[in-house]
């Protein structure tokens, strides 16, 4: 079985990417050596080469960050009251454009944000590559899952009235494909949520190849500006809004984590800075500032709203 494979620009452009920086996994410390390339006719960031989708999988340990549970099941009090917040924004997005009717999340994970969607009104389903997160979200909240990746679930034509993606697009192997499956799923005037990191952030300047966002090998894409419209134009959508509403100290200190992981061996020292790092406090004492990264277009993640066309 091949592990990796070399690729080039998503949207079939010839010319030779430019590689940017080599890069390994600093989050989890597992095995490999990779690269992030720019293509230089249309700037869409993606790494070559690349684990394959056979071999993804092994870079997503039980203890990967999108695997939580319940928000009640938090031990800490404060961090039950950062996710409700967190969630919220999300529910709340979607809620000021749409009124309920039937909405897919590809990449569900454990189901949180399903369940609070349903809560509000919505008719849900979920598609879930991670067995483990599909089972959760089924036992825990009794939701309507499916095992696998979004081009193989064979959903009915015009099924949905809303698909979301949250953190879930950078990771995909073709983005294309999926969006287009996206496309044939949705009803016309069909709304389109995804967010993606922005390597235009401000942290990503100062992280470098550190910067969460580039959280090799499973963030594969990175689209922004004018590629970005590219991406949705040749899919079928047609861009209704984007915003910067979801960077909070949680992106802020995987980032400081990963810089940590590449720049120090394992040691006492790193375990406490680390351990410093994660305490809850520094979410509420920070939150003012995120939100201004927010407010000002300079967050990790950007939010793209679109529409079928």
């Amino acid at each position: 079985m091949n592990i990796t494979e070399t690729i080039s620009c998503p949207f079939g452009h010839k010319t030779p990417p430019q590689k940017i920086f080599d890069r390994q996994d600093w989050w989890f410390e597992l095995p490999g050596d990779f690269a992030w390339q720019c293509c230089p006719e249309c700037g869409v960031l993606f790494l070559s080469p690349r684990p394959t989708e056979d071999s993804i999988s092994c870079y997503y340990p039980e203890k990967y960050a999108a695997y939580r549970p319940a928000i009640d099941d938090e031990r800490w009090a404060i961090m039950r009251w950062k996710r409700r917040r967190n969630l919220q924004k999300t529910v709340n997005s979607i809620n000021q454009r749409l009124a309920p009717g039937y909405l897919l999340d590809v990449g569900c994970a454990t189901g949180n944000y399903l369940a609070e969607m349903r809560r509000q009104g919505w008719k849900v389903a979920g598609v879930e590559l991670q067995e483990e997160a599909a089972d959760y979200a089924r036992q825990r909240f009794g939701l309507e899952v499916f095992t696998g990746d979004l081009l193989n679930s064979h959903f009915p034509d015009q099924s949905f009235t809303a698909v979301t993606l949250w953190d879930v697009l950078e990771h995909t192997h073709h983005p294309l494909d999926i969006l287009q499956e996206i496309r044939r799923i949705l009803q016309p005037g069909g709304l389109l949520v995804f967010s993606i990191p922005d390597p235009t952030a401000v942290w990503a300047a100062r992280f470098g190849p550190a910067w969460i966002g580039y959280d090799t090998p499973r963030h594969l894409h990175l689209f922004h500006g004018q590629n970005l419209e590219l991406l949705l134009q040749q899919t079928g959508f047609r861009l209704e809004e984007q915003q910067h509403f979801l960077a909070t100290y949680h992106t802020w200190v995987a980032s400081f984590h990963t810089w940590l992981n590449w720049q120090m061996s394992d040691s006492w020292q790193r375990r406490f800075l680390l351990k410093l790092a994660y305490l809850p406090i520094w979410s509420v004492i920070t939150a003012p500032y995120f939100n201004w990264l927010n407010r000002n277009g300079r967050g990790t993640d950007m939010t793209i709203y679109a529409r079928a066309s």
